[in-house]
């Protein structure tokens, strides 16, 4: 028997017993799995059971009183799992996310990842689970569908895992990080208040010291990681209230602070396709005009507004006029280059 199938129906078994089940009658209800020598299926069902509880699964030891004998049971109220009333489709497709996330090999939380995935499949199977969660689980329980384990993927991995563990510890970290521009290494401390991923790359977005203000960090350009091992378990720092790292991660390169917010305006000519309207993000307020696509946005980064606008096809400036003279000015720059 696969152990996962064991882990499984062990678990249904203790769910399903009236009262507190003996090491004998786990043996009898399972002879192909703890048979042999007494130790070695000890030994077995013991790495069972820590398994079981690693997964959040709470098998105990209930020790005899008057009303009822010793043995071993789970608490089913320690174990609550609503039913899953997700579709077949979500369900395996919720799972093939969670996994491909992990077969990535550079994911911070991978562990608890990996943990979440076997509790989805658990709970899809568990007694009382929703047909719908059955037939779903049907699905889980394919080879194809096995979740890929944590670990092993390089310095990036041990990055996230490091910065991932400080952020959720509240720990103070210190890098050594060469900037995007000048190429300078500079020496920081950073108190990290989240991770993101961005197309393939990670960032780290915490209080940076040295500049005293929030800062973006790509995990690619740290170049040494130490994380406070001072006090291991007291917290160096506090995220403060009203941080919003969806936020932050869901920026526009136009709406990095680098000046004070403008309201801009920029014209898309038709037939405008679904990708150039959504490159302009989700706080861009978009309406038809006269068979084109006006855009209205704010923008704190005018220069990379720009940029993003030369590099789409029939494309304009209206709003503010700064920005349009400075679009014209590199379009006539490059009409004389072409020349």
């Amino acid at each position: 028997m696969q152990k996962a199938e064991r882990l499984l129906d062990l678990a249904a078994f203790l769910l399903r017993a009236a009262e507190p089940v003996s090491w004998r009658e786990i043996q009898e209800q399972f002879p192909g799995d703890y048979g042999g020598s007494e130790e070695a299926a000890i030994r077995k069902f013991e790495r069972d059971k820590a398994e079981l509880l690693e997964l959040g699964i709470p098998v105990r030891w209930d020790a005899q009183d008057e009303d009822r004998p010793a043995g071993y049971l789970i608490d089913r109220d320690e174990f609550y799992l609503p039913n899953l009333e997700l579709p077949p489709e979500d369900l395996v497709l919720l799972y093939l996310a969670g996994s491909a996330a992990l077969a990535q090999g550079a994911f911070p939380y991978a562990k608890d990842l990996a943990h979440a995935l076997n509790k989805l499949s658990f709970a899809a199977r568990a007694p009382g689970a929703s047909e719908t969660a059955a037939l779903a689980a049907r699905h889980l329980s394919s080879d194809d569908a096995a979740p890929a384990r944590p670990g092993g993927g390089g310095p990036l991995a041990q990055q996230l895992e490091e910065l991932s563990a400080a952020v959720m510890a509240k720990k103070r970290v210190h890098l050594a990080y060469q900037g995007a521009e000048r190429r300078a290494r500079t020496e920081r401390d950073v108190d990290p208040y989240g991770l993101y991923q961005s197309g393939s790359a990670w960032f780290l977005v915490g209080w940076c010291h040295l500049r005293r203000d929030v800062r973006t960090f790509h995990l690619a350009r740290i170049l040494e990681l130490s994380v406070n091992a001072a006090a291991p378990r007291t917290p160096d720092f506090a995220v403060p209230a009203g941080f919003d790292l969806h936020a932050l991660a869901t920026r526009e390169t136009w709406e990095y602070a680098i000046h004070a917010p403008e309201r801009c305006t920029v014209r898309l000519e038709g037939p405008v396709s679904p990708e150039a309207r959504a490159s302009f993000g989700p706080r861009a307020q978009l309406r038809e005009e006269d068979g084109a696509v006006v855009v209205e946005l704010v923008a704190t980064n005018a220069e990379a507004l720009l940029r993003h606008v030369l590099a789409l096809e029939r494309a304009q400036v209206v709003a503010p006029a700064r920005l349009r003279q400075q679009a014209r000015a590199v379009l006539d720059r490059l009409a004389e280059r072409l020349a």
